[in-house]
């Protein structure tokens, strides 16, 4: 009797452990693109044991999509960039929601100067093609994307223009214009820190996709399914839970527990780490117990995380021209230390106002008056805390100097503007690969996504977000295909 007892529990426990390991508790720390692109595929293949701690009061991460007036823009993510294996492009061109609208590539973006002219076509076309291609640089000897792109501009543009002393002035005046473009690109805040080399490989096709309605949002409900029939929604609602900052994350060959900032812990069997690169940063002393190992600190580390600012303006009326796509702003050497006295308000360094880092003006696709100021630089932690009044007055005061001798200029009468830099939460938005760490055969992303694993090599502790892939990394396909990679690993274990 005793002998069937023992053989009855035997089997009981074989068979609660079969059916842990067909459904193990997963937490996502995080629901961006990559934590909610995780969880559906997690559910989608019957894994249900699923926790989401997200610590901002939504979903979407660095994607944010917000009503402005009667409309919707993007505060985060905006362009689907590129088409051939591109997860974004795949699930979305299929339902009819994207379309073509580049503005770098576009003939009808202009540059202007703060003389208020509009730069020679030649020139402008010079610029608008060295812009274009800016990162098909000299990358050896580990340069930053700077130098290299230096070393080429002083060969390919400013040696043409040798004997033309008005375009060589400008063209040398428009370095800091190139410098500005090209770091909002990169998401850093000077050319001098992401490496000339770098491992990022971009989709074939269209590099700035846009979104036809709904904002960069909708992809997230493709995700979850509920797009196009919200009665196909995946059960997902009940396993986020918003304003849960994970300020802790403790494993072992056990498993993890993740506690909150308010107090609240969770286990289970696997957490997915999807916070970015630059949270991972600021607390990689303290949000792991035991520490990350050495060559996690060296990843991090190496992957370099600042950030750009969005404006986002509206204007009462129409005063542009309807093929204008953008305005490229072309600082004048000789006006940068103007500034301050024509408008004095926000901060400045050395001795140049943070309006002088209005990079662009961008005119929102669907939106009948609204434009996306670009801004990005060092100041650009400081620009966000600065009041809306002033950052209006600063748009209207940049955008008339440049544009108002050739158009009648009114002043825009709303604004929003992004604050990524500094919400703890994000603390940037999308990475890059530092000067000094590249190497051609060694990628410290894919050194980033390494789990941490068990006594047994069973991965107790996963690394999620677009920092985390290869070759896609600082976008949104490379964040939601970084999330499928991970609960793909979770779901191997089920074999």
């Amino acid at each position: 009797m005793m002998s069937r007892l023992v053989y009855l529990f035997l089997f009981l426990v074989y068979n609660f452990n079969i059916a842990l390991a067909k459904n193990p508790s997963v937490i996502i720390v995080g629901a961006g693109p990559s934590g909610i692109a995780a969880a559906t595929k997690l559910l989608e293949n019957s894994v249900t044991n699923i926790t989401i701690l997200e610590a901002e009061d939504r979903i979407g991460g660095r994607i944010h999509t917000v009503e402005f007036g009667d409309t919707f823009v993007d505060l985060g993510a905006e362009y689907c960039h590129g088409e051939k294996g591109n997860i974004v492009f795949t699930l979305a061109n299929n339902l009819g929601l994207l379309e073509h609208s580049d503005p770098l590539s576009s003939e009808n973006n202009k540059i202007y100067d703060s003389k208020g002219s509009a730069i020679d076509s030649e020139l402008a076309l010079e610029l608008k093609s060295t812009l274009n291609t800016y990162d098909d640089v000299d990358t050896t000897g580990n340069a930053s994307l700077g130098d290299a792109f230096l070393k080429k501009y002083n060969v390919t543009v400013l040696k043409k223009y040798t004997n033309e002393e008005q375009n060589l002035e400008v063209a040398t005046d428009a370095i800091k214009m190139l410098q500005d473009l090209i770091v909002m690109h990169e998401g850093s805040f000077t050319w001098q820190q992401p490496a000339a080399g770098r491992h990022y490989t971009a989709c074939e096709g269209d590099q700035a996709l846009t979104w036809k309605r709904g904002g960069y949002r909708i992809i997230l409900d493709i995700l979850m399914k509920s797009y196009p029939n919200p009665d196909q929604k995946l059960p997902i609602d009940d396993k986020i839970l918003l304003t849960k900052k994970v300020n802790k994350v403790i494993w072992n060959d056990n498993g993890v527990v993740v506690r909150c900032s308010d107090n609240s812990s969770f286990t289970a069997d696997h957490v997915i780490v999807t916070t970015s690169v630059g949270v991972l940063e600021k607390n990689k002393a303290s949000l792991f117990e035991p520490s990350l190992p050495k060559e996690k600190l060296n990843a991090i580390e190496a992957t370099g995380f600042n950030g750009i600012m969005k404006i986002i303006i509206r204007y009462p009326q129409k005063w542009w021209k309807d093929d204008d796509v953008n305005f490229f702003f072309l600082w004048r050497k000789r006006d940068l230390f103007k500034i301050i006295d024509e408008f004095p308000d926000g901060p400045r360094k050395d001795g140049v106002s943070w309006a002088s880092f209005i990079s662009a003006i961008v005119k929102v696709p669907n939106n009948a008056n609204v434009f996306v100021v670009w801004v990005s630089g060092e100041l650009v932690p400081e620009i966000e805390k600065v009041s809306e009044d002033v950052l209006l007055r600063g748009c209207n005061y940049v955008i008339k100097k440049f544009l108002g001798k050739d158009y009648n200029v009114t002043d825009a009468d709303k604004i929003l503007r992004s604050q990524w830099n500094t919400n703890p939460n994000f603390l940037g938005t999308y990475s890059y690969e530092k000067v000094g760490y590249f190497k051609e055969d060694f990628s410290y992303q894919a050194q980033l996504a390494e789990p941490l694993v068990d006594n047994k090599g069973k991965p107790i502790v996963l690394f999620a977000g677009e920092a985390t892939h290869p070759t896609l990394y600082s976008t949104v396909h490379g964040a939601i295909s970084s999330g499928l990679r991970e609960a793909g690993r979770i779901m191997d274990l089920k074999k």
